[in-house]
């Protein structure tokens, strides 16, 4: 499609290096986009490449660039696109459409289909962005055509126009919410794709007709959306707005705004088709942003419509995937407490604290979150896991305790037990932990908790015979699993009656999974405990690079001990130390200390003969 094609000549200006012109002298741009640089910012300041300048949240170089390339006779739509939407953001109608038009002849098209309805809005030519947006919906995939024409009428006030379109959008739409867990078809990894696009859309068609006080259209249309976010502050309150007869939070779209919802469904699109690009063509993780395309079209609708405080909620957790926590906090630091959405700001800047092991003060975040939205059962569970991650355990616990009393179904109920149960082994309760884990089985049995349960009752050995029965369960309805394959087989290995089974088992995850760090680590310990130390440690070693930023405690102490059993005393002492600043649980970190301090004290596993495992004459063997 034309959007697809535009989107991938974006993404190669952005993943190309930086020439060494970046340090010349620069346009000014726009109020909104200059206000993206740093503070303290050097006006000569450079990136490697362009996608760097994104982490960074710095919008003001990327244009910046874009103007000196634009105006050195550079025409190309990568530089075109980012002058363009500066434009936009500061009202430069006439601009903007000089800019537009002086885009070369091959990509003036296509620039054209993402962007021109829009911008004839704002020229008050309502009739001519809607036959613009027509034309430039025929190569995309539904229902974004009809969304894009929905967006268009909105910004042009037209909103029983807008009703229809979105009515249009609904009829293409799967508007059952994708099932939770894995997919097991086709048909339900598009549902699960589509999902974001698919309650946007919903969303929107809520409030117009909620703005044309349709009541009864507009609450079937919230409460459609809501099946797809079910703890959507937006979409409570707006519920409660319908219901007082009061309009909608949200202001009408104009322009600028309906361009900056255009361009958050275009960022969920190309997040998608990149990032799933990158995970299927990378031999590790991916490293920095998934999708550059995807994080601009995302920053710019924030410059366009600064008030939209939910997506620089999700703006920011796509620069903290990449490291680029300075950017993040940034994107949310206009964000106040007194905001809708400040509870979910502040779970986001205490998420970044705990990356720089701010502790307490990450804490402090939390608890203000609490003090704003805790009779919200999303922010409760959230300031429980950020108390958890910071061995405030009494907090987290107290937290899941009150969210408990604000679960709605016995699945959020579940859900609540689970993230209790693992506060509860975090601290090193194991007994609480597996009753937590018995209890959210009891109501509910989706996958999460099937395999919450397996995980927390696999350190019990008491409960660990249970534990294996519901994982055989699962690896019976999914054989093909990557992640069952490696429930079941991780599990089966921590006692010695499992552990040929187990092993044969996470060759079969291995060969189903092979960049899947969890399944390689577990069949490197697998291999750990049959005495063939080196062969754990090749693999072990390759699920730690898979991990990437987000090192795992128990695959660096399961490497600890591997290289202090080969002789590595140093190696295995500095995989320990960077376990202990992974985050380990209680029971594991004092452990940990104990080895950092005086080495194993305990024998090593006696050498065994390695079962035979049947393989693929194609897949190699386990020799």
């Amino acid at each position: 499609m034309r959007t697809s094609l535009a989107a991938i000549i974006i993404a190669a200006a952005l993943a190309a290096p930086m020439s060494d012109a970046g340090a010349a002298a620069r346009v000014a741009n726009s109020a909104p986009v200059a206000a993206t640089a740093p503070a303290n910012a050097s006006r000569d300041r450079t990136y490697e490449a362009p996608a760097d300048a994104l982490v960074q949240g710095d919008l003001d170089y990327l244009v910046s660039e874009a103007r000196k390339n634009y105006n050195e006779g550079d025409r190309a739509l990568s530089q075109g696109l980012l002058v363009f939407l500066d434009n936009m953001a500061a009202g430069r109608t006439r601009d903007a459409r000089r800019t537009l038009d002086g885009i070369d002849e091959d990509d003036r098209e296509k620039a054209g289909d993402l962007l021109e309805p829009f911008l004839l809005i704002a020229e008050r030519r309502p009739a001519n962005a809607i036959e613009r947006a027509r034309s430039a919906g025929s190569d995309m995939p539904a229902p974004m055509p009809e969304l894009m024409q929905a967006l268009v009428y909105e910004g042009a006030g037209q909103l029983e126009n807008a009703a229809r379109s979105y009515a249009q959008a609904e009829a293409l739409m799967d508007t059952s919410p994708p099932p939770k867990g894995e997919p097991t078809s086709v048909e339900q990894l598009q549902s699960m794709l589509n999902a974001g696009r698919t309650a946007k859309g919903l969303y929107r068609a809520a409030l117009v007709q909620h703005r044309l006080q349709h009541r009864e259209e507009a609450l079937r249309l919230y409460r459609l959306a809501q099946g797809f976010e079910p703890h959507s502050p937006d979409i409570a309150a707006n519920i409660a707005q319908l219901e007082r007869n009061a309009a909608p939070l949200e202001r009408a779209l104009d322009s600028q705004t309906a361009l900056s919802q255009w361009l958050i469904l275009l960022a969920d699109y190309m997040g998608q088709s990149e990032g799933l690009a990158a995970m299927l063509t990378s031999e590790g993780p991916v490293e920095g942003l998934a999708s550059p395309v995807s994080a601009m079209f995302l920053q710019f609708a924030l410059v366009l419509d600064p008030a939209a405080d939910d997506w620089r909620i999700v703006a920011a957790a796509q620069l903290m995937s990449a490291e680029g926590y300075e950017g993040a906090e940034r994107l949310i630091g206009p964000v106040q407490p007194a905001s809708i959405h400040g509870p979910e700001a502040d779970i986001t800047r205490a998420s970044i604290l705990l990356k720089r092991y701010q502790d307490e003060e990450a804490v402090r975040m939390a608890e203000r979150a609490l003090a704003n939205g805790g009779g919200r059962f999303s922010v409760l569970n959230a300031a429980g896991d950020i108390f958890r991650s910071a061995g405030r355990s009494r907090e987290a616990i107290a937290a899941f305790d009150r969210a408990l009393t604000v679960a709605s179904n016995a699945e959020e109920r579940a859900d609540v037990l689970r993230y209790r149960a693992y506060a509860h082994r975090f601290a090193g309760d194991v007994p609480a932990a597996v009753q937590d884990a018995r209890a959210a089985l009891a109501l509910d049995r989706s996958d999460d908790t099937r395999l919450t349960y397996v995980s927390i009752l696999m350190d019990d050995s008491a409960a660990w015979s249970d534990g294996i029965r519901e994982a055989r369960a699962l690896f019976a309805e999914r054989p093909d699993s990557v992640t069952r394959l490696n429930t079941l087989g991780y599990a089966l290995i921590q006692k010695p009656q499992g552990l040929e089974e187990g092993y044969r088992l996470l060759w079969r995850g291995f060969i189903l999974g092979e960049r899947d760090y969890a399944v390689i680590d577990s069949l490197g310990w697998a291999y750990y405990l049959h005495g063939a130390f080196e062969q754990a440690r090749a693999l072990v070693e390759r699920a730690d690079q898979l991990t990437g930023h987000e090192r795992n405690f128990e695959v660096l102490d399961h490497l600890g001990d591997i290289y202090w059993r080969l002789g590595r005393q140093e190696d295995a002492r500095e995989a320990w130390r960077n376990a202990v600043r992974a985050r380990p649980d209680a029971i594991r970190l004092r452990d940990l200390n104990a080895k950092i301090e005086r080495g194993m004290a305990t024998p090593a596993p006696a050498t065994r003969t390695l079962p035979t495992v049947e393989l693929p004459s194609t897949q190699r063997d386990d020799t």
